[in-house]
């Protein structure tokens, strides 16, 4: 018999539970969530599964009630997280969505959305539609792309694309200058690059240096967002951010300039930062959001050229009580979701 039980978690104690959980990624972590709540109008709810006494699963949620109205929007990124002894038997995920239902829109008539992490096949679709929670019409589940660290380094060089690998090459023989690490010197030369960035493409994220900022804040040391820059001739070239979590570290953030463009710098330093983090112990690299619908082509194809194996996450499920009140909170997140572009 599972069950759910919502319960208040230290930031020690949330990552020592959730970090061998298959799915984990940074919007489940502690820090990603206290950061959001402290910068926008979230609150933070989470809650573990069990089966009888044993813990099988948990889930970080963000909340954000509409006290004018009622009710609220209850918004699950790539969750729940479980573990089912080694496999990945989709109806588990599927009794605990059950239990987020119950406890969220039958009990307290919120308009729940969540996004799971379960990988769009027809095991995973059967299993969930026994859910009560029906996939959202409009676009697709996440998609990615990651690389296994755990290969050799000859082998993970082979398999670059050629193209990309003749870039590598070329920006090698150049000697570009190149900082890496976590630390505040070079963390914030990264963050810098990538608020010019933002401000000359205009480009809208929900990633922002307030964000970042915050975010490495919070985050403990060994856990601490990895930046790496290039420069020539005491020109900066830009740089890349790398987040970490559980078994795994994820390409954040890109902002390699026009000029860092031309001599190749961004296949420099994503090249470096694999082998960074292969040394640092991470078994996989992912890439950061690969999907060849939505993705930016130029961004596509840069990332693909690391040829790391892609994936793809089932549609996001809603669930909500057919009231007026839900209609009109489910219309309104859907018209957020759709001018921001996530």
């Amino acid at each position: 018999m599972i069950s759910m039980e919502p319960k208040d978690f230290s930031q020690y104690d949330w990552a020592e539970l959730v970090s061998g959980y298959q799915g984990l990624s940074l919007m489940q972590t502690w820090e990603y969530a206290e950061a959001k709540s402290q910068m926008e109008s979230w609150k933070v709810w989470r809650a573990i599964f069990k089966n009888e006494s044993r813990i099988i699963g948990a889930v970080q949620a963000m909340v954000r009630p509409f006290p004018l109205i009622g009710g609220g929007l209850v918004w699950i990124n790539r969750g729940p997280l479980w573990d089912d002894g080694g496999g990945s038997d989709p109806s588990l995920l599927a009794t605990m969505i059950k239990e987020l239902k119950q406890y969220w829109v039958e009990k307290r008539g919120m308009y729940l959305r969540i996004a799971p992490p379960a990988s769009e096949d027809c095991a995973a679709a059967n299993a969930l539609s026994t859910t009560g929670c029906a996939p959202v019409e409009e676009g697709s589940g996440w998609a990615s792309a990651r690389v296994d660290l755990s290969n050799t380094m000859e082998l993970l060089r082979s398999q670059l694309q050629q193209k990309w690998r003749n870039c590598l090459n070329k920006a090698e023989r150049l000697e570009l200058s190149t900082r890496d690490g976590s630390t505040e010197g070079v963390f914030n030369e990264l963050v810098t690059s990538y608020d010019t960035m933002l401000l000359e493409r205009k480009f809208r994220t929900n990633i922002t240096p307030k964000l970042v900022y915050r975010l490495q804040e919070l985050l403990p040391q060994e856990h601490k967002l990895w930046a790496f820059t290039a420069s020539r001739e005491g020109q900066s070239l830009g740089g890349i951010l790398i987040a970490r979590y559980g078994d795994t570290c994820e390409y954040l953030v890109g902002s390699v300039n026009q000029a860092g463009r031309a001599l190749n710098a961004g296949q420099l330093l994503l090249w470096q930062s694999v082998c960074q983090m292969k040394t640092l112990g991470y078994k996989w690299f992912d890439l950061g959001g690969m999907d060849p619908e939505l993705t930016p082509s130029g961004i596509f194809h840069f990332k693909a050229g690391l040829n790391g194996t892609a994936y793809r996450f089932v549609k996001e499920l809603e669930g909500y009580d057919g009231g007026l009140r839900s209609l009109a909170l489910r219309w309104y997140v859907n018209r957020a979701k759709n001018r921001s572009g996530d």
